[in-house]
């Protein structure tokens, strides 16, 4: 190559890096910043703090965001003392920013699953008196005699002894399903009205290169699209639903009863099913006859027993993308090798998810800025140590957020990792930075 072949390639060369670099600026200035919350259990007091502290809410709990997206990464509920208020604040504040420019998306977390499927183990006294009204009262002791008229019904029809109906029974269920228990079932029904908000919301939401998820995406879904796990998990939610409405036409249950109630009626309806099919089989047999099971019979034993495999849903499967705690678990060496097929799978340039609390109540950023950790135990009534927080990315430029502290940069265009106000660690699993430097380029696609 000769030398002027040289003097007039390079300029075009350098033209195209500049070009480049110049584009890339652009489209992360046109980028809207995003503000991340991690789980909140209820501590409205907190979340509303950090809000105004990431500057999308003013001190009146106005929106004052502009064109943010404001994450929050699901379990908005529960532990905490503000279900219902949490939750009208959230879905308030959707639809006060998208007047305003902004955007507000509240990812699933598993906590709202379990109150969408009556799983109630974490859900307080403080919770349902939300619900109740003067008619809580009136409520309760209707529901209790549709109770007691079903159990001697299911009673006689499984050939078991009457169940107790006096009135210490009477009152055992009262105790165990206190008031607002029965509004608090129909609000979060397919028709009521934080069901039918919740059963709308994505269980993962990618901006910007980045997909925000409640647990994370772990390699038993690996090959599974992001797309699909949400529709996996709205798939779940639906046949859910669909599955009490069978279960409350059989008359195995009532419509208000909850997880461990609808399992038991299943449980009993399916033993005796099997039973019954077992004693068909031995008579055919004995009479040389064909079996003559009911075709329906055979699907009625399919869906029960697709529901009691309740492990092997994706809204429940530990390795689903509401449970999964990998992320947080993994070593440095197990996670490093395993993120770039994950990465890829997703087509993402990293996960920021929440879930599992942090140590000390601090953002955790993990795997070469592949994985952002950003539950912080904001509920610290629960979680000792901990505290509200968020994640914001604006021009180019990630910081982390804590009430009352100066933001504290994790990454900037510079390419300079910063630190985080003393709290770094050094490797292992409580590191708060990676060893190598963080890589977080942002796109200005939402």
């Amino acid at each position: 190559m000769d030398g002027s072949r040289v003097r007039s390639f390079r300029p075009r060369r350098w033209l195209g890096v500049c070009l480049a670099l110049f584009l890339a600026a652009a489209a992360a200035a046109a980028a809207p910043k995003i503000v991340a919350v991690g789980d909140v259990h209820g501590d409205l007091v907190a979340f509303k703090t950090i809000l105004v502290e990431a500057g999308v809410l003013d001190a009146n709990g106005a929106w004052v965001g502009g064109e943010t997206v404001l994450v929050q990464a699901g379990d908005l509920i529960d532990r905490g003392p503000s279900m219902r208020g949490t939750l009208d604040f959230v879905m308030a504040l959707e639809q006060a920013a998208a007047k305003r420019g902004g955007r507000v998306v509240s990812v699933l977390g598993n906590h709202e699953v379990m109150n969408i499927t009556g799983d109630l183990r974490y859900v307080s006294p403080a919770n349902y008196a939300e619900f109740a009204d003067d008619r809580s009262e009136k409520r309760r002791a209707d529901a209790w005699l549709r109770v007691r008229k079903l159990r001697r019904q299911r009673a006689q029809k499984l050939g078991q002894a009457e169940p107790p109906s006096g009135p210490e029974a009477r009152q055992a269920w009262l105790e165990a399903h206190p008031a607002g228990f029965l509004e608090h079932q129909a609000a979060f029904g397919p028709d009521g009205t934080y069901g039918r908000w919740l059963r709308a919301r994505p269980a993962d939401f990618v901006a910007q290169g980045t997909a925000f998820m409640h647990g994370g995406f772990s390699p038993a879904f690996a090959g599974v699209s992001l797309e699909e796990i949400d529709r996996r998990v709205h798939e779940d939610l639906a046949t859910y639903d669909s599955y009490k409405e069978l279960f409350a036409a059989q008359g195995l249950i009532l419509e208000f009863f909850d997880l461990p109630e609808t399992i038991q009626a299943v449980r009993e309806e399916l033993q005796a099913l099997v039973a019954g099919e077992a004693a068909s089989r031995a008579a055919a047999l004995q009479t040389g006859k064909h079996d003559t099971t009911p075709a329906a019979d055979a699907e009625r034993r399919k869906k029960y027993e697709r529901f009691l495999d309740w492990e092997g849903w994706t809204i429940n499967a530990p390795e689903g993308p509401l449970w999964f705690r990998g992320f947080s678990q993994w070593s440095n060496g197990e996670g490093d090798a395993k993120m770039p097929a994950l990465l890829s799978a997703a087509g993402v340039e990293r996960f920021v998810v929440g879930h599992t609390p942090q140590e000390n109540g601090r953002i955790r950023v993990r795997f070469g800025g592949a994985v952002v950790l950003i539950d912080t135990g904001m509920l610290s009534s629960f979680y000792v140590g901990g505290r509200a927080s968020a994640l914001e990315i604006a021009d180019g430029t990630v910081s982390a957020i804590y009430a009352g502290e100066a933001r504290q940069v994790i990454w900037s265009s510079g390419g300079a990792r910063r630190s985080m106000g003393g709290a770094r660690r050094a490797g292992g699993s409580g590191e708060l930075f990676p060893s190598k430097s963080i890589r977080i380029p942002f796109s200005a696609q939402v």
